[in-house]
């Protein structure tokens, strides 16, 4: 993945298809992303009750 940066100065991240359909991810699953313990960052689904 690469880093990029939007007009509006954000940055933001494309992640790769196969990651996305691995995870059975879709458009609009909410994600949260943190570092963790070691500061690499982790991006996990965001569960909902």
């Amino acid at each position: 993945m690469k880093l990029q940066k939007a007009r509006n100065n954000q940055y933001f991240l494309t992640l790769p298809i196969r990651l996305v359909e691995a995870k059975g991810w879709d458009k609009g699953k909410e994600l949260r992303i943190r570092f963790n313990e070691r500061g690499n960052l982790e991006i996990e689904e965001v569960k909902r009750l």
